[in-house]
Parts: structure tokens; sequence; C-alpha cells
């Protein structure tokens, strides 16, 4: 049966990764969101949605023909009790919880009569309420894609068909059973233990000299791990990262640089994002309290009730060498940082100085540089929605400092 994905306004609370991406996009384990509904439950992906009208550059609305379940994009696949329930919705209803949230869809016809309007998504459709002990299971805050990465990890790996290859004699190899090795990847001397949890390394990885790896966690296709990195446990990296120092708990979406030493922990990177040499992250506060984010869009420090959070950066942001980040520090896209004092919780995007923004055209060179390192390019596309975005987010917001 094929699905699409639609966004309800729960992607405001996963700021700042869906300024640029569907929540469906986002890369977390050995594949995106979107990608496990196949490998979980052979469900075909072919049908979008994004609620936000900017990014239909970038991802625009496909209505598929046809029999159609149509799945609200926070919600993870994690569950075969929900899967069963898909394969049984009835059609041309909308399903929702008891609080109103949209849950998913059948339908042989388009979901929404005006595509100018996604946040219409289900109308005309009378509703239903879904069985109150049907488990599902929603991405509803940024820290999530740090602190659920072990159960995503274990369903990727239960879903995984492909054998391993054989390690080669440069690599020492605890708990073998537990590794998955691409045959195109490279591995120097290093070590590998995977008695912790299943450690997933993709094509075209490499790993060099000297670099300890501990699972869970994936390291994404074309990765590499720098020269006596101390990678541990619980992490997720992403397409054609760059990771070195130490890494703990954290989550990198793909096409970004942590080449050198330094501690990041219990985190998350965007993608296009550069991290200075020797800088580190705090993510346990002194007083070992629970630890308060900013939330960029209503402009609150908000409890997460987490004892450990470090560090929230947005696409494209970066930081000079050496930067200190504050407990529980939130960057957004395009952001700049440069400086040896310990950042405020919130660095708003395009920021480039204390009172002063990112020149437009500078960015969008910025950008293309970047890419072109990886031997992409800019789209058309998405410049038009970087502009968007610039002229809505800027003049920056005055940024918080409290802890």
């Amino acid at each position: 049966m094929q699905i699409a994905f639609f966004e309800d306004d729960g992607w405001v609370e996963l700021l700042p990764f869906t300024r640029l991406r569907p929540i469906w996009a986002i890369w977390w384990g050995t594949s995106t969101l979107a990608e496990k509904w196949s490998a979980y439950y052979g469900w075909h992906a072919t049908g979008q949605l994004p609620a936000q009208k900017k990014l239909w550059r970038l991802f625009p609305p496909i209505f598929p023909e046809g029999d159609t379940v149509w799945v609200n994009a926070r919600l993870l696949p994690l569950s075969a009790e929900f899967n069963r329930w898909l394969h049984d919705l009835g059609p041309d209803r909308l399903y929702v919880t008891s609080t109103g949230e949209a849950v998913a869809l059948r339908t042989r016809r388009l979901p929404c009569k005006d595509p100018e309007k996604p946040q219409t998504f289900g109308q005309p459709f009378p509703t239903a309420e879904v069985p109150s002990d049907l488990p599902l299971m929603w991405l509803r805050t940024p820290t999530q894609l740090f602190t659920e990465t072990e159960a995503i990890l274990l369903a990727d790996w239960q879903a995984l068909q492909a054998p391993s290859a054989t390690p080669p004699p440069t690599a020492q190899v605890l708990g073998r059973d537990n590794l998955y090795l691409h045959p195109s990847a490279r591995i120097g001397l290093a070590f590998l233990d995977a008695t912790t949890g299943p450690l997933w390394i993709g094509p075209g990885v490499e790993i060099q000299h000297g670099a300890i790896i501990y699972g869970p966690g994936a390291i994404g296709p074309h990765t590499t791990i720098m020269a006596k990195a101390n990678i541990r446990t619980h992490n997720s990296f992403g397409p054609w990262c760059k990771i070195g120092g130490e890494v703990a708990v954290s989550t990198f979406l793909g096409y970004s640089n942590k080449s050198h030493d330094g501690f990041l922990g219990h985190s998350v990177i965007g993608a296009w994002c550069n991290i200075g040499a020797g800088s580190n992250t705090s993510n346990l506060k002194n007083t070992y309290g629970p630890v308060r984010l900013y939330h960029p869009a209503s402009g609150e420090l908000r409890p997460t009730g987490l004892q450990f959070c470090g560090l929230l950066m947005g696409d494209y942001a970066r930081c000079g060498i050496q930067t200190p980040f504050t407990t529980g520090c939130v960057v957004d896209i395009f952001a700049n940082i440069v400086g040896q004092s310990f950042t405020p919780k919130y660095v708003p995007p395009f920021y480039w100085a204390e009172g002063a923004v990112w020149q437009l055209a500078q960015a969008l060179e910025t950008a293309r540089r970047m890419k072109a390192r990886r031997g992409q390019t800019l789209s058309e596309a998405e410049a038009e929605v970087l502009t968007l975005l610039y002229h809505e987010l800027t003049p920056i917001p005055k940024a918080e400092s409290s802890a």
C-alpha cells in the first residue's frame, strides 16, 4: 500500500530543524524518517504535503492517485499495532486524537480541496477519534532527536536485511554480531565496540587510524570519522559528515563538520554546519539541575525536564575555534559565532555579531562555497527559500542570555 506524509502545526515545535526541511526529511539513524516506513513496514512513500508553503519550492506537494494512507509526519513508525491499524483504516475519514491532533487519513481523492491552504488538511472529510489504547509515538521536541536515538537505532537494526561485510584485519572488533559494515566502507587501525548496542557503518564511510567507536550508533553514507576520534554511544551521523574529537549521544542531520578535538554531547547538529577546532558543549549545569531551552517560535525559555542537554544547531550555522557553548544552547540557521566567551542561550538566525546580521548575498555565496566542497550546488529553489527566510527572520530578536 502507498503512504503519503502531511504536517500539522507541530513543525513549529521542532525549530530550528524544520526551517529548511519537512519533518519526514530528517535523517535519523540509518535513513530519513520517510524511508523508515518502507524499511519497517513495506509502505511505498508516494505523496507529500509540507505545512510551510515556502518549502513547496524544495518539496512540492504530491497527491498520489489511488488508495493512499496519509500519515502525520510527526508520528514515528515504532509500533506494529499502529501499522496494523493503518492497514485497516476506513476511507475518506480524518482520524484524530482526543485532543484534536490529526493522525491519519485514507483517501482515493485529494485530501485538501485547496492545495494553497495546507493548514486545511483533511477537510472536508468527517473526523473520527482514534482508539484510546492505540500506541502513538510522536516526535514533539527537537531534544528527542538525541534522547530517543536508541529506539530508532534498534528499530533500524531489526529491519536490516543486508549481510555485513567482513571487517578488515586492521580493525579490532568486539561484538561482531552487532556490527553492520557496508562493503565499500574503509576502516584503518580502529577499535569498534558493538557489545553495548548495534553499530551500523554505511556505504563509503571512512574510519581513520586510532578512532574508537561504540554502539549503539549509526555512521551515514560517506561520513568520515577522523583519526583518534572518541565516538561514544548513542550517536547518529547522517551522510557526508566529518566527525572528530569526542562525541556522545548526538545526532548530525548530514553534510556537517566537527573535524577537530573538542566535546559535543547530547546535541543535534543540522546540515551544512561547521564546528571550529577546540569547541566544546556544556551538556550539564554546574547545579545538576534541569535544563531550559529557548523556543524560537514563542521567544520563551521552556523546561525540558532533562539533566543533560547540549547544543541544538540549525542548518548552515558555524562557530569559530574554541567556542564554548552554554548548557542548552539553541543556535538558529546561518548563525555565525566568533569569540571565546560562553554563548547566550539563543543565537538568532543569520546572526553575524551583536546587533548585526549577514548580508544576504554573502550568506548565499558562503552556502555555495560550502556545497561546492561536497560536489553540490546551491539550487535556485533553495536560494529562494533562504531569501524568504532572511527577510522573514531579520532584523534579529534580542538574544536571550539567562541560564
